[in-house]
C-alpha cells in the first residue's frame, strides 16, 4: 500500500522504534533516562542464591523488554554472595550488579556498612509493605519451607503434618529414627539462622522444647539440595524447614513424586523472603534497576513463579504459575497466621551468634 510522504511520517512518528519500550503508566516520565542509561552499559552481573532453571523464564521476559543487555546469572551460597562483593570491592575488581540472597544477618549489615542504594522502585506502591524490608530491600519471592518425607519409609496414615506430629512421632521411637531426620544446620548456615530464628520469635519457649527432642535424631545438612536427594534415596526418612523451591522441580518427576510426600508446617511454615537490592557499587547501574524493577512487576512475578519461585504480588492468579502463589500458601497452610515470614529483624545482627551457639549446644555441635 503506498503512503503519501506527510502520512508516512507521521506513522513513523507514531510507531515505536526497536527496542523502544512502552512502560506502565504509572512509571514517572523520567525513567526513560534509565533505560537509555542501560544502552551505554555492559553485560548486567548477578550474584544469587538461584538456579538457572530458577532464572530462564525472568531472563526470558527481560530480553523482550531491553534485547541489548546481556544478563549474567551466579548461583552462589547464601554467605558466598556478599563475602564475594567484599573482596572484589576491597579489591578494587568489578563485582555484582545486582544481589539476591536470603539471609537475613548478611542484608542488614550489607545495609548497615553503607553498601545498599536506597533505590525507590516504581513498582514500590504495587507490593506488600512486608515484601520492603527495609529502604532499597525488596523481595524476589516469598518461599515456603516445608516438611519432605519419603513415602516409602512413613506410611501416608502417619506423615507428619507439622513440627509437633514429628517430634511425637520420632520421640516414640527414637532409635528408629536416629539420623533419619534431616533440616538446615542453623547453627553455621545464615540461611538456617534466619529460618530457626523466626521460628523461635513465633513459637518462643515451645520451640526450643521442640529442638531439644529433634535434637535427638537430625542430622543437619547445609543446603535443600542433598536434603532432598537423601530422603528420595531413603538415607533420611523425612526433613523440616526444607526449601520447597528446591522441592517442587523434583516433583516433575513421576518416580520421585511417587516417593516424595510433604506438607506445609500447620504450626508455623517459615515463609523466606528472598532479598534483593543494589550496591552502590555496582557498575551497570541503570540495568541493575531496570532488572529489579522487571522482577517485582506483575510479569516478573509471574515469570518468576513458573520459574519454581513463589510470587507474592496480590495480583498475580493462582491459574498464573504452575506451583503456588503466596496467597495459596497461606490457603493450605491453614491461613496467614501459621504463616512465620522470615521479617527483617534487627536483633538477629547482634544476637545470631548467641542463638547459634544456644541451637549448636541443643544439636550436640559443640
Amino acid at each position: 500500500m503506498f503512503l503519501a510522504p506527510t502520512v508516512l511520517a507521521a506513522a513513523l512518528a507514531l510507531a515505536p522504534a526497536a527496542g523502544a519500550q512502552t512502560l506502565p503508566d504509572y512509571y514517572p516520565k523520567e525513567y526513560s533516562q534509565i533505560v537509555e542509561g542501560s544502552k551505554k552499559e555492559n553485560k548486567l552481573v548477578i550474584y544469587s542464591i538461584m538456579a538457572e532453571y530458577n532464572w530462564r523464564p525472568v531472563i526470558e521476559g527481560f530480553k523482550k523488554k531491553y534485547p541489548w543487555i546481556d544478563v549474567q546469572t551466579l548461583d552462589l551460597g547464601s554467605g558466598e554472595v556478599f563475602e564475594r562483593f567484599y573482596a572484589e570491592k576491597a579489591s578494587g575488581a568489578r563485582t555484582g550488579d545486582l544481589m539476591i540472597n536470603g539471609a537475613v544477618d548478611k542484608w542488614l549489615q550489607f545495609a548497615g556498612r553503607g553498601e545498599l542504594l536506597e533505590y525507590e522502585s516504581p513498582e514500590a506502591a504495587k507490593v506488600p509493605d512486608w515484601s520492603k524490608p527495609r529502604k532499597g530491600i525488596y523481595s524476589v519471592s516469598a518461599d515456603p519451607m516445608v516438611i519432605v518425607y519419603n513415602k516409602a519409609l512413613i506410611p501416608e496414615a502417619q506423615a507428619p503434618k507439622s513440627l509437633a506430629d514429628l517430634v511425637k512421632m520420632t520421640s516414640a521411637a527414637p532409635a528408629k529414627y536416629k539420623n533419619k531426620i534431616t533440616t538446615y544446620n542453623a547453627g553455621t548456615e545464615a540461611f538456617g539462622l534466619a529460618i530457626n530464628w523466626a521460628y523461635v520469635k513465633k513459637n518462643g519457649d515451645k520451640a526450643w522444647d521442640q529442638f531439644a527432642e529433634m535434637a535427638k535424631v537430625v542430622r543437619p545438612e547445609g543446603s535443600a539440595g542433598p536434603m532432598v536427594e537423601k530422603i528420595t534415596a531413603g538415607e533420611y526418612m523425612a526433613g523440616y524447614f526444607v526449601s520447597a523451591i528446591v522441592l517442587y522441580p523434583r516433583l516433575n518427576d513421576p518416580a520421585r513424586a511417587r516417593i516424595l510426600g510433604w506438607s506445609f508446617p500447620t504450626d508455623g511454615t517459615p515463609i523466606i523472603i528472598r532479598g534483593m537490592g543494589i550496591p552502590k557499587a555496582a557498575t551497570n547501574m541503570n540495568s541493575a534497576k531496570l532488572m529489579l524493577d522487571h522482577i517485582i512487576s506483575h510479569e516478573g512475578q509471574v515469570a518468576f513463579g513458573k520459574g519454581g519461585l513463589t510470587p507474592y504480588r496480590a495480583d498475580v492468579k493462582d491459574d498464573e504459575v504452575p506451583r503456588y502463589t503466596f496467597s495459596r500458601v497461606a490457603k493450605e497452610a491453614g491461613g496467614e497466621q501459621n504463616l512465620v515470614i522470615v521479617d527483617y529483624d534487627q536483633d538477629i545482627v547482634a544476637k545470631g551468634p548467641e542463638f547459634q551457639a544456644k541451637w549448636k549446644k541443643v544439636f550436640g555441635q559443640n
